[in-house]
């Protein structure tokens, strides 16, 4: 959702319907977001392996 976000924020700022600097922040705050989903789904994914191999070793 956010990636398409994106898209159309840069679509908006491309046909000018309004203006750069306000669609400016959105894309940069759709970015951060991003980057925050991004980084959690690598969190969690490290997370999983550390508990499969701390079960695996308690056995």
């Amino acid at each position: 959702e956010l990636r398409e976000s994106r898209t159309w924020i840069r679509l908006i700022i491309k046909t000018e319907m309004l203006p750069e600097q306000r669609m400016g922040e959105l894309l940069d705050e759709c970015h951060q977001l991003c980057n925050i989903i991004a980084q959690s789904i690598v969190t969690a994914k490290e997370n999983k392996k550390s508990a499969v191999a701390t079960q695996g070793s308690a056995t």
